[in-house]
């Protein structure tokens, strides 16, 4: 599957738009999973995503090493996403006058991952950026110095982060599986 992946990257490379599009369908439901967690929605999720995608269509021609391609979408995902986040944050706090709801509106649910309600809360109660770096470890299959490439972070920072937010993690799913165990009694 490797050497398929780097010849598909080679050949968008060399412009082939085809060849683009079927690392695209490789990688979507990957890139989009994470942007929902990400930046708290499924729209913002769609167009950070693609916002990527076209970022790294025309930026292909840059990449150094075909077997880098993943590593290097999800380093442009990650940073459409926390654009879109920081825009999404600012937007919270404006009234829109045309707002029947006051201009507050709820992030659109996570209906369309298949996660456990009890997985979301406590991802949920993690900062932006531990959320990021447990789902890149996590759902991406990355290692800590891919992620500290990605994020721009030492090696070292990454696997502390990831440690304890994984911790925060067992935490929270512990909490939750002792509430539902008193509330069964």
């Amino acid at each position: 599957m490797s050497a398929q992946i780097n010849e598909l990257v080679t050949m968008a490379k060399d412009g082939d738009a085809e060849a683009f599009g079927e690392l695209y369908e490789l990688y979507y439901k990957e890139m989009y999973c994470y942007a929902c967690y990400i930046t708290g929605s499924e729209t913002l999720a769609q167009d950070a995503v693609s916002d990527a995608v076209l970022s790294a269509f025309r930026q292909i021609k840059s990449l150094k090493k075909a077997e880098a391609f993943k590593g290097w979408l999800f380093k442009i995902l990650c940073a459409a996403c926390k654009r879109y986040y920081t825009e999404n944050q600012k937007k919270k706090d404006l009234v829109y006058l045309d707002d029947e709801n006051g201009g507050h509106s709820e992030p659109a649910s996570f209906e369309s991952i298949e996660l456990s309600f009890e997985l979301k809360r406590a991802l949920e109660a993690l900062s932006r950026e531990e959320r990021e770096i447990v789902l890149l470890s996590v759902l991406g299959s990355y290692k800590s110095h891919e992620i500290a490439e990605m994020l721009d972070y030492p090696p070292s920072t990454v696997r502390s982060k990831l440690k304890r937010a994984l911790k925060k993690l067992r935490t929270a799913l512990d909490g939750e599986n002792e509430t539902e165990r008193r509330v069964k009694r």
